[in-house]
């Protein structure tokens, strides 16, 4: 669950939590793929000595009902360390961010954007680069779009 995915825009914390539940799975002593319940999450949330939050398997549960919808900072955290230590191998991390705020329209562009190959190459070599060469990159930029818009018959 990422922030940017389309369909979590709009959703509740309930819904988001649930999804939570739905994706991050564990293998039973069959090698079946189960859905950890409320009372495992809570539990290990309350175990984890990383962070300070405290959750009954009651909170939970009325957080994933929709009845609970302000958790505090800690539970939020405990949550997203739980979720985001089980999830799957090369699945999208799992933040706060994810968990409770809707995709900032500026996050969505960039993902956008960055799904071109050539533009993260680009990225990661100004990224490496120190601030004077990438003030100089971005002059160079600049003078591209420039002659670009005065030159009617080029396409970006």
């Amino acid at each position: 669950m990422s922030a940017g995915d389309a369909q979590d825009r709009g959703q509740s914390l309930a819904e988001r939590l649930n999804k939570l539940f739905a994706m991050v799975r564990w293998g039973d002593a069959h090698g079946r793929q189960r859905e950890y319940s409320t009372a495992q999450v809570a539990k290990a949330v309350t175990a984890d000595p990383s962070h300070a939050a405290t959750l009954s398997r009651s909170y939970l549960a009325m957080l994933r009902n929709g009845s609970h919808t302000n958790p505090t900072l800690s539970v939020l955290e405990g949550l997203v360390k739980f979720f985001d230590d089980h999830r799957a191998p090369g699945a999208a991390p799992i933040t706060i961010q994810s968990l409770v705020a809707e995709a900032d329209p500026e996050d969505e562009l960039l993902r956008q954007r960055l799904a071109s190959s050539q533009v993260r190459k680009i990225a990661m070599r100004a990224g490496a680069m120190t601030p004077t060469m990438r003030e100089q990159l971005l002059k160079m930029i600049e003078l591209l779009d420039q002659d670009a818009s005065a030159d009617p018959g080029t396409q970006a």
